[in-house]
C-alpha cells in the first residue's frame, strides 16, 4: 500500500466524522458559518448509529425552557447535572450545556421539528432522573430520530456532501501538531481516500459495538476514541459505561424504566425466578422494579435486577444465553399505561406481550467517558481537531441525567461546527498532508506484508472481543474478570501486529476496525481495573462499597511512550478558572 493506492483526493474546509445528531448539527453549523463541509459516515447515513436507531419510552432532550414548570431555568439544570456528577465532570462545560440547550431547542423548532405540545401551545416537558423540575422535550417516543431527520432535511437542502460507507481511520498532523488531513477507506469499493482538510470533527458516537449486545448498530467500534488515543489525546471516565436490560431477539429493544413498573416475571433457563434467594430481607421484587431506570446503578435496590440477569445468564441461561421475560398476571392496564410504545415495537418484531415469553439480557447503551475536550468549542490539544457528542468526554461521569445526551449533541455539535469553520477559514494556505499520508501508508504496507502468511480470522477475533467484554466487563466486574480481559486484549493486539491475522486489501478496514475495538476495550478495562470501588454504573464485586474519600476523582487514560497509562484527574471549579 503506497501513495498510488490513494484512489481519490478530496479537499474540504471541515470534515465531520460521523452521521448522528451531533455530527449532523456540527456539519450544518459549520456550513452556516461559511465553510465547505463534508460528512464521512461509516455506514449508511440515517440508518446507522445511536441517533438513528434510539428508542425508549422516555427518550427526550433536556432544556430548561420552563414550559413544564416556570420555576425551571438553566442555573437549576446546571445544579442538577453537577449534583449527579460533581468531581467527575467539567463545571464550565456543564454550565454551557445548561445555558445553551434552550437555544438549540428553538433552532430545531425553527427547522420545523414539531415537539409534543400541551393544549396551551407550550412544549410538553417530562421529569427525568436527577431533575428538580420537568425539562425533557420529546417527539412521540423517537425524539432522537426526529431530531436527526430534521437536521438531515436541511443538510440535503444545502447540498452538503455525505460520503457513506466511508471509515475514517487516521487523522494526519504536521510537526506543529496541526491537522492536515485524514485517511478514509470506502467499505464498498475498497478504495483509499485522502481528505485534505485543516479541520476535523470527531462526532462518531461511542463503542457499543465492542460488546456482544449493544444499542445502536454494530459498526460503533470506538473509532473516535481509538484515533484520539493514537494521537496522544487523553480520554476520561472510560470505566463508566451505561448498561441495562433489553429484549435481545430478533433485534435489540431497550427496556426502559416504565417497563419495569408493570411487574413482569423473570425466570432463568430452568424456569426458576431470577430473584430466588437473591434479595436481602425486607427488599421485595416490587421495590426493585419501582427503583429501576434503564442504566444499571449500584445506588439503589434496582442493582439486584441487572446483576441477577447477568448471573443467571451465566449460570442457568436460556437457550441463547439470556433470561426469560413474561408479563405479570393481571397487568394489562399497567402495560397500556406504562409501556405502550415498547409493546408496539415488540409486536412489530413478532413478540406479543399477551402470549409470548421472550429472552432478555444486558446491552451496552452509552459511554459516559470520552475524549477530554478543552472548552465549549470541543477543541483538543491537536489544532484543528474538535470532538462532540458521545465521542467527547467531560460532561458525563458515573451518571448521566436523562435527556442530557441529546442536548449535548446539539449544543456541542453546534459549537464544534461553528468553531471548526472559523478555524479553517483563518488558514492562509491549504494543508499539505502528503508527507504524513505517505508515512502512514508505508507503515500500513509493512503491516500487510507481515500479514501475508497470517491465518487467523479477523471476524472471529472481533466476535471474541465482544464475547469477552460481555463476560468480563458488563455489570459484574472484579480483579479476576478484568485482568483476564486485559491479558486477552493485549495478546490479541500483539498477534494482530505480528502478522498472525489474514489481512489483505479486502480485509484492511476490518483489521483497522479490530484494532480500534481492542484500543477502546482496553481503555474501558484499564480504567475499570484502576477504580477500586463501586459507584453508579461501575460495580466492582471485590470492592462493593462507594468510597467518596479516596475516589471522588476521574481517571484519565493516555498513550505515553507507546504505553497505555492512567492518572488521576481532579476537575477545577468554575470559581478557580474565573479567578
Amino acid at each position: 500500500m503506497s501513495k498510488r493506492k490513494i484512489a481519490r483526493e478530496i479537499y474540504t474546509d471541515v470534515l465531520v466524522v460521523g452521521g448522528g445528531g451531533a455530527a449532523s448539527r456540527a456539519a450544518l453549523s459549520a456550513k452556516e458559518a461559511g465553510a465547505d463541509v463534508r460528512m464521512a459516515v461509516k455506514s449508511k447515513w440515517l440508518k446507522s448509529g445511536s441517533t438513528a436507531t434510539a428508542f425508549s419510552e422516555l427518550l427526550s432532550i433536556a432544556a430548561a425552557i420552563g414550559h413544564g414548570d416556570e420555576r425551571d431555568h438553566p442555573e437549576i439544570h446546571y445544579a442538577d447535572t453537577m449534583e449527579s456528577g460533581v468531581g467527575f465532570i467539567d463545571p464550565d462545560l456543564v454550565w454551557g450545556l445548561a445555558h445553551e440547550a434552550p437555544e438549540r431547542i428553538y433552532d430545531l423548532i425553527a427547522l420545523g421539528l414539531e415537539f409534543d405540545k400541551q393544549p396551551n401551545g407550550k412544549l410538553v416537558q417530562g421529569m427525568s432522573d436527577f431533575a428538580t423540575y420537568p425539562r425533557t422535550c420529546r417527539v412521540n417516543g423517537v425524539t432522537a430520530r426526529h431530531i436527526l431527520n430534521i437536521l438531515a432535511k436541511r443538510i440535503q437542502e444545502l447540498e452538503l456532501p455525505v460520503d457513506e460507507d466511508m471509515m475514517i481511520f487516521e487523522v494526519l498532523t504536521d510537526g506543529n501538531n496541526q491537522v492536515t488531513g485524514a485517511l478514509g477507506w470506502h467499505r464498498e469499493t475498497n478504495e483509499m481516500v485522502l481528505y485534505r482538510t485543516p479541520a476535523v470533527i470527531f462526532a462518531c458516537g461511542g463503542s457499543h459495538g465492542i460488546y456482544k449486545y449493544g444499542a445502536g448498530t454494530p459498526d460503533m467500534t470506538g473509532d473516535g476514541y481509538a484515533m484520539a488515543y493514537k494521537l496522544g489525546l487523553p480520554l476520561i471516565n472510560m470505566e463508566f459505561v451505561q448498561i441495562g436490560p433489553a429484549a435481545l431477539f430478533p433485534s435489540i429493544t431497550l427496556l426502559s424504566g416504565p417497563v419495569w413498573k408493570t411487574n413482569p416475571v423473570l425466570t432463568n433457563g430452568k424456569g426458576e425466578p431470577v430473584f430466588d434467594g437473591i434479595l436481602p430481607e425486607g427488599v421485595t421484587v416490587e421495590e426493585v422494579y419501582k427503583e429501576k431506570v434503564f442504566p444499571f446503578s449500584v445506588s439503589n435496590v434496582s442493582f439486584y435486577l441487572d446483576t441477577s440477569i447477568q448471573r443467571e445468564s451465566e449460570n442457568n441461561p436460556t437457550p441463547r444465553g439470556a433470561v426469560w421475560y413474561r408479563k405479570g398476571p393481571g397487568t394489562d392496564e399497567l402495560i397500556e399505561a406504562k409501556m405502550p410504545k415498547t409493546k408496539r415495537v415488540l409486536k412489530s418484531k413478532g413478540i406479543e406481550l399477551d402470549r409470548d415469553r421472550f429472552e432478555i439480557g444486558l446491552i451496552s447503551q452509552c459511554n459516559n467517558g470520552g475524549v477530554q475536550i478543552r472548552n465549549m468549542n470541543g477543541e483538543t490539544e491537536v489544532a484543528g481537531l474538535y470532538v462532540a457528542g458521545e465521542t467527547a468526554g467531560g460532561l458525563r461521569g458515573p451518571d448521566r441525567p436523562g435527556g442530557n445526551s441529546l442536548a449535548e449533541g446539539q449544543v456541542f455539535g453546534h459549537r464544534a461546527g461553528a468553531a471548526s469553520a472559523q478555524y479553517a477559514l483563518r488558514q492562509a494556505e491549504k494543508p499539505n498532508p502528503y508527507p504524513q499520508a505517505a508515512a502512514k501508508l508505508d507503515g500500513y504496507q509493512d503491516w500487510l506484508r507481515k500479514s501475508a502468511d497470517g491465518t487467523r480470522s479477523i471476524q472471529e477475533a472481533a466476535d471474541s472481543v465482544r464475547a469477552l467484554m460481555h463476560r468480563n466487563c458488563l455489570v459484574i466486574r472484579s480483579e479476576k474478570r478484568l485482568s483476564e480481559a486485559w491479558d486477552v486484549l493485549c495478546s490479541l493486539e500483539t498477534k494482530l501486529f505480528n502478522g498472525e491475522f489474514e489481512i489483505d486489501d479486502s480485509r484492511f478496514v476490518q483489521a483497522v476496525e479490530l484494532h480500534h475495538m481492542l484500543v477502546s476495550a482496553k481503555l474501558i478495562v484499564l480504567s475499570a481495573l484502576e477504580r477500586k470501588e463501586s459507584r453508579s454504573c461501575h460495580y466492582r464485586e471485590d470492592f462493593p462499597e462507594k468510597n467518596d474519600k479516596d475516589w471522588t476523582k476521574s481517571i484519565r487514560v493516555q498513550q505515553k511512550d507507546g504505553q497505555m497509562t492512567t492518572e488521576f484527574y481532579v476537575w477545577p471549579t468554575r470559581a478557580s478558572r474565573q479567578g
